[in-house]
């Protein structure tokens, strides 16, 4: 039987077993590990999902509070790869995102084009709640992938954000529909100005900026007024 793991920067990776096969949640780069004598699918049901951000724009800054509050235009990709060697069935995807955020639209540019079946605040931890409800249900064949690219608004301040993200199988692919696990690591952090030396005598400025990256580090950077 073939084994498979899955690597994660600075994380324990974790493999769910189901139906002598494996379900693999990913935050950002999924590493398929397979060790048997020749290469190949995992044998029955298995999957792995990714959600990762996509672009980002600084809409606008308010420097007037204690914290400078940010506000952003910033897509997402949630991709289901099927590496598994039957077919499987996605009924829907649940999608808690981080305190701040905001459901847009849903891009033309991915393989599912739906816009969501609800909205929902969660008032308990202050978040929203994007439920697509696929109708038909999406049957995705044996090493066939599939994307969904959506815009959200957020008002941040610096810190970390995750989202929350869940995936019911229909037809009873897996024993237990639904699986969720932090994903979609997003940093705000505010840069001051400093000035330093280096080694050579020669100062560096670094003006006031707010950078934006995930957990392999910065990604985008604007300069503050």
């Amino acid at each position: 039987m073939p084994i498979h793991s899955e690597a994660r920067p600075n994380h324990k990776s974790p493999v769910f077993q189901a139906r002598n096969a494996c379900f693999l949640p990913t935050r950002y780069v999924c590493l398929v590990v397979q060790i048997r004598d020749q290469a190949g699918l995992c044998a029955g049901d298995a999957v792995s999902v990714s959600k990762t951000m996509e672009t980002a724009v600084l809409v606008s800054t308010n420097t007037l509070s204690g914290d400078y509050v940010y506000t952003f235009d910033i897509d997402f990709n949630i991709t289901m790869d099927n590496i598994g060697s039957i077919s499987i069935t996605i009924k829907e995807y649940i999608d808690l995102l981080p305190p701040g955020f905001s459901y847009v639209s849903t891009s033309p540019n991915g393989d599912i084009t739906e816009i969501p079946h609800n909205l929902h605040h969660e008032n308990q931890v202050d978040r929203q709640r994007v439920t697509w409800k696929f109708n038909p249900d999406i049957e995705l064949s044996t090493g066939e992938s599939q994307s969904l690219i959506f815009t959200t608004t957020a008002s941040l301040t610096r810190g970390d954000y995750w989202s929350d993200l869940l995936v019911d199988f229909a037809g009873g692919t897996f024993s237990k529909d639904r699986y969720s696990w932090p994903t979609a690591l997003i940093l705000v952090r505010d840069v001051y100005t400093v000035t330093a030396t280096d080694n050579q005598g020669n100062e560096q400025v670094i003006a006031a900026e707010v950078w934006l990256g995930d957990e392999n580090g910065s990604i985008a950077t604007w300069a503050l007024p």
